[in-house]
């Protein structure tokens, strides 16, 4: 080998490893993807009267009911009305583990909705009306969603 081609090809060598670093260091500080919150507005609306705090008959309700889970936090979801502020009861089940639970909505300022640790897998839920006393729930509101 004369002594040109071996520079060459020192040259050349010095070239790949630079590509690669730079290729390395490229990717690795790349940003992850991260996905967004999914809502779920469960398709069948509650409608009903609600009971407030002294017992009384207060506010109708109807509307639907959003579920909202994050692939950030697995097992969770937060509830809440779609309309405007819900005094309901959401019972749910989770098909995939057998857990089940209620998140509990209430009307009045300041409202964010409910959380429920579901744990992952396909939920179902019915979602009545909710309050002190004896509220009454005229047609139970209804759905069905996945978490994470």
């Amino acid at each position: 080998m004369t002594r040109m081609s071996c520079i060459r090809c020192r040259v050349r060598t010095m070239i790949g490893v630079v590509l690669v670093v730079l290729t390395t260091l490229f990717l690795a500080g790349a940003p992850s993807a991260a996905a967004v919150p999914t809502d779920t507005v469960l398709p069948l609306p509650v409608a009903g009267i609600a009971t407030g705090p002294t017992g009384l008959y207060l506010p109708l309700v109807g509307q639907h009911v959003t579920a909202t889970t994050d692939t950030e936090l697995p097992g969770i979801t937060r509830f809440a009305g779609t309309e405007r502020h819900c005094a309901c009861a959401i019972h749910w089940r989770n098909l995939t583990t057998g857990a089940t639970g209620t998140a509990n909505l209430w009307f009045g300022a300041g409202t964010s909705g409910g959380t429920a640790v579901t744990g992952s897998g396909v939920l179902v839920a019915t979602v009545t009306t909710s309050g002190v006393g004896w509220p009454i729930t005229v047609l139970p509101g209804a759905g069905l969603w996945t978490v994470p």
